[in-house]
């Protein structure tokens, strides 16, 4: 008996989408015994060319066509944004449907009475595609991993700023002009401000943390900072001192308390995630049985992200091909989880300070760390400027984001330092 199937989307996933099953029907169908068929398609506009040939009349541009239609039994939302993709959803679980999604902003910022009436009607919620494209870390979370307790997760989640970041490393640029290469490229939008201020990173963050934690947590309760103030200099020095620059997802077990930051770090040369280049993603997690373990692949663009759409479809085809009734969401209902605030994160950090050239600087700021309880691991300084000014480069030992704000917020009011300090927390797995 065929499985029915609508699509509520047909831009570049959703076309992604209907190629992979055009194109695996026979694999599907003689391997895995699926027979599975699109029924009903919503799209905006009604005369714009497909990705496959069907019928005209199994397309319409009422989403809620879709999920009345009683011959489809999955549905498959692509269309992207919040509203009225978060209803839609909603309605097709309370219909009795499975769904799959590719939408982490709607999962991470309105998800948890999705996940609750996925549990509810006891129907399948995927969500494979909203994080890191076609990498399958939900799968590898939710039940490659079921017999660790997960310790910590590290991640390179946005492949637009790991492009940029990659490129300003290469080239000895500047954010500016490298942006603008992402985005003649296509690997950044118009308007990247979700991507550079570490928006997308938290919002699949905040989904891993459910994964990982069995705990809920809003994206805007993550610690979150963006790329767009990294200079080619802070990428000079890194390197100098043996480190690539990368935005990363963080988030560790604590005792019963997650530590969950998204932010530019320091990433030692032999770690794995140093070598992530242009834009692929890569997770790291670490688990209790399997110690570290490292995921790697395009974490964006049609064919990848349509690929993860589709094994959450197959594997959804399969129990319903079988009579089995899901399990509804593993991810509901979850406890908040309980936050280690900012202010007792504890961290190394790379400071960079632009001071006036004189006698008596490195003592007075390495006098102010002290009086807050930080020791100096390195210092660079190279020679004189023609400007009078020059950089100061210390890397810090361990310790709380609240004395290091102290002492910087100190640090910058000294008269000689001629610009606010840069500081880049320093990762240690």
């Amino acid at each position: 008996m065929a499985i029915g199937i609508g699509l509520i989307g047909m831009g570049v996933v959703g076309g992604g989408v209907a190629r992979i099953l055009n194109e695996r029907a026979d694999f599907f169908k003689n391997v895995k015994g699926l027979d599975l068929d699109i029924r009903k398609v919503a799209v905006r506009d009604l005369s714009k060319p497909r990705a496959i040939d069907l019928p005209t009349d199994r397309f319409t541009t009422d989403p809620m066509d879709v999920i009345n239609d009683p011959s489809v039994q999955i549905v498959i939302e692509v269309m992207g944004g919040i509203d009225p993709a978060h209803d839609l959803i909603l309605s097709a679980l309370k219909a009795g449907k499975d769904v799959v999604t590719a939408n982490k902003a709607l999962l991470a910022e309105q998800g948890d009475d999705l996940f609750e009436m996925a549990a509810q009607k006891q129907v399948g919620l995927g969500f494979e595609a909203s994080i890191c494209g076609g990498i399958p870390i939900v799968q590898t979370l939710s039940q490659g991993l079921v017999g660790n307790n997960i310790e910590s997760l590290y991640g390179i989640l946005n492949g637009t700023t790991n492009y940029i970041l990659t490129r300003m490393t290469e080239a000895g640029a500047n954010f500016d002009p490298m942006l603008k290469e992402a985005q003649d490229k296509g690997f950044a939008e118009a308007d990247p401000t979700m991507d550079i201020d570490g928006t997308d990173a938290a919002q699949k963050l905040a989904l891993l943390c459910r994964l990982a934690f069995r705990a809920k947590l809003s994206p805007s309760n993550i610690i979150k900072e963006g790329i767009s103030h990294i200079t080619a200099l802070d990428i000079d020095f890194a390197r100098e001192l043996g480190y690539t620059i990368k935005l990363l997802g963080i988030a560790k077990a604590v005792g019963d308390r997650i530590e969950a930051r998204v932010h530019p770090a320091m990433v030692p040369h032999g770690e794995l995630l140093a070598d992530i280049r242009n834009e692929f993603n890569a997770v790291e997690i670490v688990g209790s049985a399997v110690d570290s373990q490292v995921f790697y692949g395009k974490g964006a663009g049609e064919m990848p992200t349509a690929s993860a759409v589709v094994a959450d479809l197959i594997g959804l085809a399969e129990k319903r091909q079988a009579g089995v009734p899901s399990i509804g969401s593993a991810l509901a209902p979850l406890p908040d989880a309980k936050l280690i605030p900012l202010d007792e994160v504890n961290t190394g950090c790379y400071c960079r300070f632009t001071v006036n050239d004189r006698p008596g600087v490195l003592a007075q700021i390495a006098t102010l760390f002290s009086g807050v309880g930080i020791s100096i691991e390195t210092v660079i300084q190279h020679g004189r400027s023609e400007s009078g000014t020059v950089p100061l480069i210390m890397i810090t030992h361990d310790a709380t984001e609240a004395a290091m704000r102290t002492a910087i917020s100190r640090i910058n009011d000294l008269s000689f330092v001629t610009e606010d300090a840069q500081v880049i927390r320093i990762l240690h797995p």
